[in-house]
């Protein structure tokens, strides 16, 4: 199953560019759960109420919580508990468990290598680099063999890339076939130097992006891979 998606500027090893359609590849759900041919359905149940609550008997009972739970259930309200729940509402509360009527002030904060904190600071906009009016994405010639990716990185997303035109299909196959050919991935840059990070959306995370082909005669497959995980040796 597929979703279009808008068009972005890709360059090749020539230097040539152009636009191209992509599509978001989004997997099948998941298969239906089922008891003796009968649908399997969640439901929310009611487990504790703001008195039984962990900080609730915590501060009531003190010490004796355990001998109390023991002896006389004060950890369950058996007016309320196993009820089913409807609808709801999230309510969001502070650290002094106050329920907060307007979203708090969003900070970032800045680590250093150690994991140490550096500073604090408001967020600032992200402005995404992967659009059909942006620098097209460079062609670096940095290869890596496809099992090297998959043991260095996790693959987040993929969007396939596809022609809109003769002329954007001989582009793009003959992409696909030099990749088919070197059956490597080739690291992917964005922004006019073609070392920056993939940005898709305003705010958006970063991706890396390897390009991935595939050719069968006169088909062929052009896919994007996203990661923003990398795997280190511990």
């Amino acid at each position: 199953m597929t979703t279009a998606l808008k068009e972005i500027h890709i360059e090749n090893s020539k230097k040539r560019d152009a636009s191209v359609r992509f599509v978001s590849l989004i997997r099948e759900k998941d298969p239906k759960l089922a008891y003796k041919g009968k649908t399997i359905k969640n439901s929310r149940l009611l487990i504790s109420s703001d008195e039984t609550s962990e900080d609730s008997l915590i501060n009531k009972h003190k010490s004796k919580l355990a001998e109390s739970i023991l002896k006389e259930d004060v950890d369950v309200d058996i007016e309320y508990a196993g009820k089913f729940i409807g609808d709801i509402d999230r309510i969001l509360f502070n650290s002094k468990n106050e329920i907060l009527y307007s979203p708090p002030k969003i900070k970032e904060v800045l680590f250093s290598k150690e994991g140490k904190e550096v500073k604090k600071q408001d967020p600032k906009e992200i402005v995404p680099n992967v659009r059909d009016d942006t620098p097209p994405l460079k062609w670096t010639g940095k290869f890596f063999k496809r099992e090297d990716v998959l043991k260095k990185f996790v693959i987040n997303k993929s969007i396939q890339l596809r022609h809109t035109d003769g002329l954007t299909f001989e582009f793009l196959y003959d992409m696909a076939k030099t990749l088919d050919d070197k059956k490597s991935l080739m690291f992917l840059g964005g922004g006019k130097s073609g070392k920056e990070p993939l940005i898709f959306q305003t705010n958006g995370s970063p991706y890396r992006g390897f390009l991935d082909g595939r050719i069968n005669k006169k088909q062929y497959q052009l896919i994007l891979r996203l990661s923003n995980m990398e795997l280190k040796n511990i």
